[in-house]
């Protein structure tokens, strides 16, 4: 099968003219296709987006129903999750200390709840904490928690018909995948109240790995699923375009794109399954190492490759 494909193009310029090809590959984590993609990169910006991208249609091929996030916490090993879980619970208290009064909640790109659990155990009600998924097993299992999960794809959502606001908007390693992140933070500004905040999280393109693997490897290309791909400095003024003000931006540990990235580069060389399948991001050795590898990059050279921007609606 050949994808229905279509063309993309710089949300900072607005178009391709300004884009230098990169980067190529095909799909190295899921196998739905073997078609190459090219990204490029805005010679002004820096921002990088695939130059030809699936079209809606082929949407249910590159996302398969096996894919990560659709039963995330169904499957996770109980090392992973217990580290994970407690991880996720301090960004979580962070942001609510800083942002105050936090009662209503959307995750936009919910999955399974993963990010909903996280907040019900800091004490927010489940009764007020809503999601939007496109991925009907994924809707399934976060209604059967308890969530109001409205089964819809961001990219077509109109926010004029929605009928309510939000004192908090989550959208973690979600708008790299979405078809036009300006319009994506446009109809999240009209989901928030004024003063409300949304929470980004996203790979960033600057960090070791990306530039190591940057020809055709790199675990955050993501293959054909991630569209639109920032450094910090590019998504903060595309934040600031559509109408945010930036309380905070900072990098985060991202130790599974190392671990993606070097089962890309095996399994594009036709390395055996038992091999690529030991480089997966639940592996806990393989965590651990690039976790303190992330560490030290923070550390020294004060960014890796996934970032995380708390913006209020202006």
């Amino acid at each position: 099968m050949v994808l229905p494909r279509e063309s993309g193009e710089c949300e900072l310029c607005g178009g391709t003219a300004c884009g230098i090809p990169v980067a190529s590959g095909w799909d190295f984590e899921y196998a739905t296709t073997r078609e190459e993609f090219t990204v490029l990169r805005c010679c002004y910006w820096g921002h990088m987006y695939l130059a030809d991208r699936p079209a809606p249609e082929a949407m249910s091929v590159v996302y398969p129903t096996n894919y990560y996030s659709f039963s995330e916490t169904s499957h996770e090993r109980t090392l992973v999750a217990a580290i994970r879980g407690w991880l996720e619970a301090r960004k979580a208290r962070k942001l609510l200390e800083k942002v105050g009064g936090v009662e209503s909640v959307l995750d936009v790109g919910c999955g399974d709840g993963r990010i909903l659990d996280v907040l019900a155990r800091e004490g927010l009600s489940p009764a007020r904490l809503e999601g939007m998924e496109m991925n009907g097993i994924a809707v399934a299992l976060a209604r059967a928690k308890g969530y109001e999960v409205a089964e819809l794809n961001f990219n077509d959502f109109e926010p004029a018909a929605w009928g309510r606001c939000y004192d908090l908007l989550v959208c973690h390693q979600v708008i790299e995948h979405l078809r036009s992140p300006r319009q994506a933070l446009a109809k999240m500004r009209a989901l928030l109240r004024p003063g409300g905040v949304v929470s980004l999280e996203t790979p960033d393109v600057m960090g070791w790995d990306a530039r190591l693997f940057r020809p055709r490897h790199w675990g955050g290309y993501h293959f054909p699923r991630h569209f639109h791909l920032f450094n910090t400095t590019a998504l903060v003024e595309l934040l600031q375009q559509e109408g945010y003000d930036i309380i905070q931006a900072r990098s985060l540990v991202s130790p599974v794109f190392w671990i993606h990235s070097l089962h890309n580069r095996l399994a594009d060389r036709g390395a055996a399954e038992n091999v690529t399948r030991w480089f997966h991001y639940q592996n806990i050795p393989l965590l651990g190492l690039f976790t303190g590898l992330d560490l030290i990059q923070i550390g020294f050279a004060g960014t890796s490759t996934n970032m995380q921007i708390w913006a209020y609606r202006r």
